[in-house]
């Protein structure tokens, strides 16, 4: 536990809203004292550039018996001061023993000395050691001035020691030095530095006299704040008054202006730099290109880019990472190629951003030359590189690399377990996946909110009963904990435990942020109640990006693609730049719900807002045509894409064949899958049942063959019920449920009624070489029809049946939930991997779309 060092001597109260009178006598602006000049023959330190050069001086003086000289010694306890190094400083405190041992034959210094002290501990990062000189200073009966409380709230602000810079603020106050325009703009800038924005405005409000060094420290704090509508109102006010701002203020300001996205205002902004003379250096340059790129004007930062002269690591590093953040994965190595034959060395941050890029891109290749740099270059102990090289590696298929790079890993954090884990999910190696969520588990698993560890990779139900436990030992949960727990109920799907989760934080008072609101809006959404993620939507005071895509993402789950097409005009009429997975999100929408027209021309405007479509996007674009039936036309637009489409473009493309039951194009398509070498459990499976599908049982072979031999498994399918707050969990074919017997009899006497009342099974679900009797068996337990069965069973009559599938729901199981709800007069709600399906009397909200 951190102690706290308690400043005393004269008493120090927090300052009160009614300040004691300035002093009359005027405060001495401190310069350096005036000293002898020292012996030409031991040089002069003023020409001493490094610590050796002072400490050969400082022997040469010790032999001339020059040492116990006051005024050299306080020039050279200055100088050691100055450099600012542990070394140095640890020979300036022994000069300054010898000083204070003879102080009588120079009283006059030792305020200035104190103070070289103080301000170089604090530029060597040694804060403590430099408040405790100030404490020193006043024990000694040494009085500070001007110069010593700036430098100690240096101290202060740089290790946020709030209590200490309190203390002072209240004897700077006593001893009449908040007049001071220098201490008190140090007070601005201490406060600010330690997030008390309010305080810093109140001093800021309250002098009398105020510089550009005032404003630029108030309208810093409120940008680090993230009150940025208040730092770009304060530099307006500032330029009211006639304080000309300096390059700090506007690289503050312009940032502010890119945080809030609004390019018009930066505008403003610049539209006075050009007047006010001032000159646009390199920081100003790199702060501009970063807001153009952040409000989505990269054709502009680009220009400002390739104008530059001077583009240094900093401005090539701001390029590529809002490239990365923008989608544009491809441009942003264009820019580093550019880098490595024209620019500066890269540094890890250069790195990280190549590295993500790849992993984007899946250029293996590449990603595997920029580990060899990170080897070479030593950059492999910075763990968010190691955490990308793990994501870039599962990402490309290869496993055995991740977890190379993952067991060499000296410092792993949780988000290096989440990013193996979240790889092996990925690539449904689900055994390797629970060993390492068992081994985080072990390690990670604490009553705070690292229960958060748990939501990453579909281990919902762990994060839940971490929540539980919480509330067992009476740990009240804040925003960060509710995040997560939003997360996993919408994942769940579990409507009543959201429900719940919504009045609890209601209930407690829990501030509802611009991300836990999201995080409803989005659980709300997935839990298939629209009604209530709009409610939450519409409450929200401010609604980033991240936000309209939760309620686009809630419209189209809920199959309303209209209403999603809406939404996303609304989010553009009110100025938000869109982003690449709020287009992702909305041309979901468009094809879930065949609103072909409207999906091509949103995915035409991507240029306009400075967005390169990226593969994902492209995909939608395939399943929106093959969906709506329009096979020819989405070949067409597979063979003029830009790069060559990869094996989940295909995977898309096969299954529209198999919905609209072409095989010519399926087997086309299979072929393509074939030669991409796609080596992801998913699109094997796909063509699998493809080749089932069509009779093709030696194909079948072969496919399952090369999964075997790849350790590839099929993830099973799995469905999932709430009832009375507990979830619970059918896979297709299992009978180990504790309640299997009465939900077998349930489901047997279901399969009675709706043949009675018309159904028939369609065998041609089920992809396996067996006789007709046994794939209607096999049909017959299919994890929805489990799940469906407990439903009816254990809940009340006219309840509605809420399931969840972890995969695509069959033809057949569709057909069987309708029935279901006509014959026994209850609504089945039923969410797939794709989409909602809400069945009434007989239909369903898909209209057999999907």
């Amino acid at each position: 536990m951190a102690s706290t060092i308690v400043v005393f001597s004269p008493p120090l109260t927090i300052p009160s809203a009614t300040y004691p009178p300035i002093l009359n006598t005027r405060i001495q602006i401190q310069s350096e004292p005036i000293l002898d000049k020292l012996n030409p023959k031991t040089g002069s330190l003023k020409s001493c550039k490094s610590l050796q050069e002072i400490k050969q001086l400082h022997g040469q003086l010790t032999k001339q018996g020059l040492i116990g000289n006051p005024a050299i010694l306080t020039k050279l306890i200055a100088k050691y001061s100055e450099m600012g190094s542990s070394e140095s400083l640890e020979y300036a405190q022994k000069a300054f023993k010898i000083f204070k041992h003879n102080r009588e034959d120079c009283s006059g210094s030792i305020t200035y000395l104190y103070n070289s002290l103080i301000r170089g501990n604090s530029v060597a990062g040694d804060f403590r050691e430099a408040i405790l000189l100030y404490v020193d200073m006043l024990s000694d009966g040494v009085e500070p001035d001007n110069y010593t409380f700036p430098f100690v709230l240096s101290a202060c602000a740089k290790s946020l020691n709030l209590f200490e810079g309190i203390q002072l603020h209240g004897s700077i106050v006593k001893m009449g030095y908040h007049g001071d325009v220098f201490v008190s703009n140090s007070l601005v800038y201490y406060y600010g530095e330690c997030g008390e924005t309010d305080s810093a405005r109140k001093v800021f409000d309250e002098m009398r006299e105020r510089n550009v060094v005032s404003w630029t420290s108030l309208i810093c704090g409120y940008a680090r704040r993230d009150r940025h509508q208040e730092a770009v109102s304060l530099f307006f006010k500032m330029v009211e008054e006639g304080i000309e701002p300096n390059e700090v203020t506007i690289v503050s300001v312009i940032s502010a202006c890119a945080k809030l996205g609004d390019k018009d205002l930066a505008e403003r902004v610049l539209d006075y730099v050009g007047g006010s003379g001032l000159k646009f250096n390199a920081v100003m340059v790199n702060a501009l290109v970063d807001m153009y790129m952040k409000c989505g004007a990269a054709d502009k930062a680009m220009q400002l880019f390739d104008e530059c002269g001077d583009r240094n690591l900093v401005l090539y590093n701001t390029v590529m990472s809002n490239y990365v953040k923008l989608g544009k994965a491809k441009e942003a190595l264009d820019v580093f190629c550019e880098m490595l034959e024209f620019g500066p060395k890269p540094d890890r941050v250069t790195i990280l951003s190549v590295i993500t890029s790849s992993a984007e891109l899946g250029d293996f290749r590449f990603g595997m030359q920029c580990h060899a740099y990170v080897l070479r270059n030593g950059l492999e102990n910075w763990d968010n590189i190691g955490n990308s090289l793990i994501d870039m590696y599962t990402k490309s298929g290869k496993q055995e690399w991740a977890c190379r790079v993952f067991d060499q890993m000296s410092n792993k954090t949780i988000v290096s377990w989440n990013s193996l884990l979240a790889g092996f999910a990925r690539n449904g190696d689900v055994e390797s996946a629970q060993g390492v969520f068992d081994e985080m588990r072990k390690k990670y698993c604490v009553l705070e909110h690292n229960d958060w560890c748990f939501v990453q990779q579909s281990f919902f139900r762990d994060a839940i009963e971490v929540f539980h436990c919480m509330q067992n030992e009476g740990i009240t949960a804040d925003e960060v904990t509710m995040v997560s727990v939003a997360l996993a109920c919408g994942y769940l799907g579990a409507l009543d435990l959201a429900k719940w989760t919504y009045n609890y934080i209601e209930k407690h008072g829990i501030q509802c942020n611009t991300r836990l609101s999201t995080s409803l809006v989005d659980m709300f959404g997935r839990c298939g109640d629209t009604q209530s993620a709009m409610k939450v939507f519409d409450k929200m005071k401010e609604r980033d990006v991240s936000a309209w895509t939760a309620a686009i993402g809630a419209m189209a789950m809920g199959g309303n693609g209209k209403r999603a097409v809406e939404l996303f005009y609304e989010m553009l009429r009110q100025e938000i730049v869109p982003d690449a997975v709020v287009f992702s999100a909305v041309l979901t929408a468009c094809s879930h719900t065949g609103l072909v027209e409207q999906g091509m021309h949103i995915f035409d405007s991507m240029e306009k807002y400075g967005i390169t479509p990226h593969i994902v996007h492209y995909g939608c674009i395939v399943d929106l045509l093959g969906r709506a039936g329009l096979l020819n036309e989405a070949l067409d637009f597979i063979n003029t894409m830009p790069m060559d489409p990869n094996g989940e473009i295909w995977s898309a493309f096969l299954g529209a064949c198999r919905i609209h039951k072409n095989e010519k194009m399926a087997t086309h398509a299979a072929e393509m899958i074939t030669k991409s070498a796609n080596d992801k459990t998913g699109i094997q499976v796909l063509l699998s049942n493809i080749y089932a599908y069509a009779g093709k049982w030696d194909d079948v072979a072969k496919v399952r063959l090369h999964m075997k031999a790849k350790g590839m498994k099929k993830i099973p399918g799995s469905s999932s019920i709430e009832v009375n707050g507990v979830v619970h969990e059918f896979t297709s074919g299992d009978e180990s449920h504790p309640e299997n017997g009465v939900t077998a009899l349930m489901l047997h006497e279901m399969t009675c009624r709706l043949r009675d009342a018309g159904y028939v099974p369609d065998l041609t679900n089920v992809l396996l070489d067996v006789d007709e009797q046994e794939k209607e068996f096999l049909l017959s337990r299919h994890s929805e029809k489990l799940a469906i069965a407990f439903g009816l069973v254990s809940s009340g009559r006219g309840m509605p049946v809420r399931v969840v599938k972890n995969l695509r729901m069959c033809s057949d199981c569709h057909s069987f939930a309708k029935m279901v709800s006509k014959v026994y007069d209850r609504d089945i709600v039923i969410r797939d991997n794709h989409r909602f399906h809400f069945f009434r009397q007989g239909s369903c909200s898909c209209r057999d779309y999907w």
